[in-house]
């Protein structure tokens, strides 16, 4: 039974490992959020520019102003085994229109 526990906790890591992107607002003000975007797998900072303008539409259903404060942060996209090498995350502001 321990082993069925410690195999199930193995995969639960493995999963939150591949979860990918992972998005974040928190509302800061009336109509205005820091948005999170955070990657295991990067192409390039458009990519993730790209995920931040698509969350702002989501916390933003009558349109969202342009993202403000870009700035690069540490990524939390870990790996066990090595499979997010090219990790990346970006915070940014955006207002709601």
């Amino acid at each position: 039974m321990r082993r069925l526990g410690a195999a199930a906790t193995l995969l639960l890591l493995l999963t939150a490992c591949r979860t990918d992107p992972s998005l974040h607002g928190q509302r800061i003000g009336p109509g205005q959020y820091r948005l999170t975007v955070d990657r295991c797998h990067v192409i390039d900072r458009e990519q993730l520019q790209h995920d931040l303008r698509g969350l702002a539409g989501q916390k933003c259903p009558d349109g969202a102003g342009e993202l403000e404060a870009i700035q690069s942060i540490p990524s939390r996209q870990g790996s066990l085994f090595g499979e997010c090498l090219r990790s990346g995350a970006l915070r940014a502001e955006v207002m709601c229109r």
